[in-house]
């Protein structure tokens, strides 16, 4: 589950990107607010299954 650290999320009209583990929850920061918000691991994945959380690529620049 480590490898989701950094990943970035759009659910409910947020961008949030995973800053770290805090147990059964995601520790995020929503890119919009620019708050930190708890997310349930359960909830999260259940989403992206549903398809209502995209995740949004990474992509480099200047490689």
């Amino acid at each position: 589950m480590k490898d989701m650290i950094g990943k970035k999320f759009l659910i409910s009209g947020m961008l949030i990107e995973i800053i770290s583990d805090n147990g059964k929850k995601w520790k995020t920061l929503n890119n919009t607010t620019r708050e930190t918000v708890y997310f349930n691991k359960k909830f999260l994945s259940d989403a992206i299954k549903r398809g209502k959380a995209e995740e949004i690529p990474s992509t480099e620049v200047n490689k």
